[in-house]
C-alpha cells in the first residue's frame, strides 16, 4: 500500500534533510536512496524483497507531498523484522526533532492511500485451466512470454483505472526469485486500487473489490457449447483476455455470453 500525506513547502525542505540524512549515515545494504529533481526516495529491500519506501517529492501543480510505500505482510515476517525494526530506529532518531508529520503513526492516522493491492494465492490452481473476467472492464490484456513462447499474466482493467486485476503464477515467480515455493501450482489473484478515496485508518471500510471478478473454468466453457461462435470467443478471451474479446460482440452476444460465462465458474472462487 502507499498512504500519502501533504506537506507545506517548508515541511517538504526538511522531508529532504530527513531522508537525505538518514541515507548520508545508513551503513546497511538493505538500504537504497535515489534522489531527483522532484524528490528523494529511500527504499529498504532484504535481498530481492522490498519491505518498505519512503518517498517525498512535488509534482507539476506543485503538491509536496511525503509518501509511506509498505509490504505489510512481509514487515512481520521474521526473516524480515530485524531489518525493519532497524530502520525504523534509524528513522526515528533521525527525525524525532521534527514535525510528526513524518511519522508512520501520522501517516496511518491522516494520510489517504493512494495504492493498494490485496492478493490472494490458491493452491493447485493451473493459470492456463482459467478464464477471469469482468462484466464492465473494457480494457485488459496478457503478457506475451515471448521466450517461452507462453501467456504471461493476465490483466483486466488498464494500468491508469481506478481498479486493475492482475492473475499471474506465484510460483514462477518466487522461483524467478530465488525463493522456495513447496506448491506444484499457485496462482495469484491481485486487486490493484489507485485512490479509493479513504484514509488509511478507515481500511477496515473498504468494500470488497474481488466481488466484481468472475472466474471461468476454461475447460467447462470449450465443453459448454460447440457453437463455432462460442468457441471462437473462448479462444479469443484465452489469448487475448476477456475484455477484448467481449469488445468484438454485439451487446446482444455479450449478455448471453456473460451469462454462459457464469455457469462455468469455478468453485474455488466462490
Amino acid at each position: 500500500m502507499k498512504i500519502t500525506v501533504p506537506l507545506n513547502p517548508d515541511q517538504y525542505s526538511v522531508a529532504l534533510s530527513i531522508l537525505h540524512g538518514i541515507a548520508d549515515v545508513a551503513d546497511s545494504k538493505n538500504l537504497k536512496h535515489w534522489r531527483g529533481q522532484y524528490g528523494s526516495r529511500l527504499m529498504l529491500k532484504v535481498g530481492l524483497q522490498s519491505i518498505a519506501q519512503i518517498t517525498t517529492g512535488i509534482t507539476k501543480q506543485q503538491y509536496r507531498y511525503w509518501q509511506w510505500e509498505l509490504w505489510p505482510d512481509h514487515i512481520t515476517r521474521n526473516e524480515y523484522l530485524p531489518a525493519w525494526d532497524s530502520f525504523q530506529s534509524l528513522f526515528h532518531t533521525l527525525a524525532a526533532d521534527h514535525d510528526p508529520v513524518y511519522g508512520l503513526d501520522h501517516a496511518r492516522d491522516e494520510g489517504k492511500i493512494s495504492y493498494l493491492e490485496i492478493a490472494r494465492d490458491f493452491e493447485g490452481v493451473e493459470k492456463e485451466s482459467i478464464l477471469p473476467w469482468t462484466s464492465h472492464s473494457r480494457k485488459g490484456d496478457i503478457f506475451k512470454d515471448h521466450k517461452q513462447g507462453t501467456n504471461g499474466a493476465i490483466y483486466i482493467g488498464s494500468k491508469d483505472s481506478p481498479r486493475q486485476f492482475c492473475l499471474y503464477d506465484k510460483r514462477l515467480q518466487l522461483i524467478a526469485k530465488g525463493l522456495p515455493c513447496p506448491h506444484p501450482s499457485l496462482v495469484r489473484v491481485e486487486a490493484r486500487l489507485r485512490h479509493p478515496g479513504i484514509l488509511a485508518k478507515d481500511l477496515g471500510q473498504l468494500e470488497d473489490p474481488f466481488q466484481a471478478l468472475h472466474i471461468a473454468s476454461l475447460s467447462k466453457a470449450r465443453a459448454l457449447s460447440k457453437e463455432k461462435q462460442w468457441q471462437s470467443f473462448i479462444q479469443n478471451a484465452s489469448n487475448d483476455g476477456a475484455a477484448k474479446a467481449f469488445s468484438e460482440l454485439s451487446k446482444h452476444y455479450r449478455k448471453i455470453y456473460r451469462e454462459r460465462l457464469t455457469e462455468c465458474a469455478v468453485k474455488w472462487w466462490n
